[in-house]
């Protein structure tokens, strides 16, 4: 039962008082003890419960409330400011830790331009934050925040656009690529940080979600935290000099999980964990007609596939036909031109039943394909519209209608004890499945995609990666049927294709 409670403001006494004080009298006189000092001038744990006015130097409407036995502190008006003042989170290693529970459920959604353009972080919703306001992510320095768009969680600690940044490498965020909202669950949310190990580690109720080991150009965050949002409930603030251990982190998640907890803890196991999927239940008879098929040993078959990337770099590519198949292999430097797409050469129709054999051979790199990658009115975009030159993922996520398969996933903010799997539908950026498979190795692995109607299903060497449905009436455009296949790496990826066939069933 939720029990929301008014609480008046503290006053401007108060407010002054706090603004004057120290980081280290903030912890040692709001807290009552409950900063852990390794002397009374340098606390190395600022504690805030953030369950009644004493935590925060508070300006404007708020509120406490009580959700599945814990109560947290929720900012009721966009106008309301909750800050903190203090410098522990610019130590070189630390940890930032709070709990919040979503208002509503939610998930992935697009939001509308005129409603940005009234409220330009509608999107954003901000944890803890040095910018002012605190959704504003492109002057955050330090900051946890939830977004409804790519990717849903994220640490910051720099100023200026993610993918900007995250483009060229070396960029301090972390982030969970997904993360489902559900009202009444509680998150312990847990970001550890060390500089001189360029690590970053991101954890959700005590489970490994976000990880990054090229971490660099960390800037000088702010002495100001802003704390909360009008749409969760926060509690529990933390922040440390030092890296707790895995161990500790399940501990705290344990020691205070509410028993309605159970949905929100199975929706990170989804996504973080190997899960046993059942095969495919399909089987390719006469029904199906083979429409393509190449083993890519020739050049001619190689050439047939039209290669598209930016001009800068395009000497530095290697796409070769040799005996055991096509290789392709991008440049190891980070830059725009530095990724590729291959096109199959014409487009395929109906039902379709794609498998190819693949083999990576680096240890970075990312590898997805794409299918049914048509143009806006249902047109063969390569025909009817001049290549772009350029190997961007904007020509599948914004300029072509497509479903697009990320199968290896070695990019410098994810994870590598794993191969994460990402399938989405484009260019509404429609999250279709997220999940895991066991880290590929450097031998040849046998790739399925089979599209039945609204029915897509995914297999690597026949484990289930997913099986789901798409759906015409969830705002998301038509069931696609039609359009080319693409082969896409990204820089620093070395693969080999082999084998590769597609059968196709034709329209009802």
């Amino acid at each position: 039962m939720n029990r929301p409670s008014s609480t008046p403001n503290p006053g401007s006494g108060r407010r002054d008082f706090l603004r004057q004080v120290s980081a280290a009298t903030v912890a040692s006189v709001l807290l009552g003890g409950r900063a852990d000092a390794s002397s009374a001038a340098s606390p190395r744990v600022l504690h805030l419960p953030l369950t009644d006015p004493t935590s925060l130097d508070l300006q404007g409407p708020h509120r406490f409330i009580t959700i599945g036995g814990l109560t947290g502190f929720q900012p009721t008006s966009l106008r309301t400011k909750a800050m903190v003042s203090t410098t522990l989170h610019r130590s070189p290693a630390g940890a930032v830790s709070l709990w919040f529970s979503p208002l509503e459920d939610a998930g992935f959604y697009p939001v509308p331009l005129a409603i940005r353009t009234a409220v330009p972080t509608a999107a954003i919703l901000p944890l803890i934050s040095d910018a002012d306001p605190a959704g504003a992510v492109e002057t955050m320095r330090f900051g946890l925040f939830w977004t409804a768009g790519y990717p849903q969680l994220l640490g910051k600690f720099a100023a200026g656009g993610i993918w900007t940044q995250l483009n060229f490498g070396l960029a301090p965020f972390v982030y969970a690529e997904r993360l489902i909202l559900r009202a009444g669950a509680w998150y312990h949310l847990l970001v550890t940080w060390d500089k001189p190990r360029r690590s970053l580690r991101l954890y959700v109720n005590g489970r490994l979600m976000g990880r990054s080991d090229s971490a660099d150009n960390f800037a000088e965050p702010g002495e100001t935290l802003r704390v909360g949002n009008t749409a969760m409930i926060v509690r529990d603030l933390r922040i440390e000099t030092s890296v707790p251990t895995e161990t500790d982190i399940r501990a705290r998640y344990a020691a205070q999980r509410p028993a309605g907890n159970g949905p929100a803890d199975e929706d990170i196991h989804q996504a973080v964990d190997l899960i046993t999927r059942p095969p495919l239940d399909l089987v390719r008879d006469s029904s199906w007609a083979e429409a393509y098929a190449t083993d890519f040993t020739r050049q001619r078959d190689v050439e047939a596939w039209p290669f598209q990337t930016g001009d800068k770099h395009r000497s530095e590519f290697t796409i070769q036909a040799t005996a055991e198949g096509l290789l392709a292999r991008t440049p190891d430097l980070i830059a725009n031109d530095s990724r590729m797409y291959l096109w199959s050469p014409f487009s395929f129709e109906g039902d379709q039943w794609v498998e190819y054999d693949f083999r990576p051979e680096s240890t970075d790199g990312l590898s997805l394909l794409t299918v049914c990658c048509r143009g806006p009115l249902r047109e063969d975009f390569l025909l009817d519209h001049a290549m772009e030159k350029s190997g961007s993922m904007g020509v599948i996520l914004n300029q072509t209608y497509n479903y697009h398969w990320e199968y290896v996933r070695r990019v410098e903010v994810m994870r590598r004890d794993v191969e994460t799997q990402y399938l989405t539908k484009n260019p509404w950026g429609r999250r279709l499945s997220y999940g895991c498979i066991p880290r590929l190795d450097a031998q040849w692995h046998r790739l399925r995609f089979v599209k039945v109607g609204r029915r897509m299903h995914g297999s690597i060497d026949g484990r289930t990666v997913f099986d789901v449905t798409d759906d015409p009436l969830a705002n998301n455009g038509p069931v696609l049927n039609f359009g080319r296949l693409g082969l896409r790496q990204m820089y620093k990826t070395t693969m080999r294709y082999r084998n590769l066939s597609v059968h196709t069933r034709p329209l009802a």
